[in-house]
């Protein structure tokens, strides 16, 4: 039996969070036991960008799934893209300003470096899970607030975490090139 065609809009941001992904493995397979701990001046180590990513991604998991619930009997009837509805945060370019994260999703568990990776990449997994799932439903037509943005519809909120990611991928290296 073969799997039914993902929808258009669908396609696109799985695609833009398995990128992000990809990325993200490449660079985790250059660091060290030594990278862990090392900071930029007093902002997080290596280990605690890596501990808020893995918050911030089952967080975004668990509102897409609150989103594809409250449409569950919505059929998806738009394939423009979504993309350009959340460029204009320009989340992924850490020059535009620097944020203070909610307390919520600060590292603070001291969790491992190899460990905030593997709950990453498994948040990371169940997020591009809950997506496959809601292909076909009119996930544009329900929000969630964002504690800096405001209200995102689900599309968004896969965006946005695929931004973010590549966000912290860049400082991350800036990190490590200090």
């Amino acid at each position: 039996m073969s799997t039914p065609a993902l929808h258009p809009r669908i396609h696109e941001v799985i695609t833009a969070l398995e990128d992000a992904q990809r990325e993200t493995e490449a660079l985790l397979a250059t660091l060290t036991a030594a990278d862990a701990a090392r900071r930029l001046g007093d902002g997080w180590t290596v280990a605690q960008v890596l501990e808020h990513m893995a918050i911030v991604e089952s967080g975004a998991g668990r509102v897409v799934g609150t989103i594809a619930k409250q449409v569950a009997d919505q059929p998806e009837s738009s394939d423009e893209p979504v993309a350009p509805s959340v460029l204009r945060f320009k989340v992924a370019d850490p020059t535009v300003r620097k944020v203070a994260a909610p307390e919520m999703v600060q590292p603070v568990q001291g969790t491992p470096m190899a460990e905030s990776a593997e709950q990453m990449r498994a948040a990371r997994a169940r997020l591009i899970a809950a997506f496959a799932a809601a292909s076909g439903r009119a996930l544009g037509q329900a929000h969630f607030p964002h504690p800096l943005f405001g209200p995102l519809d689900g599309y968004q909120w896969g965006h946005l975490a695929a931004q973010h990611q590549l966000r912290h991928l860049v400082q991350i290296r800036t990190i490590l090139a200090s």
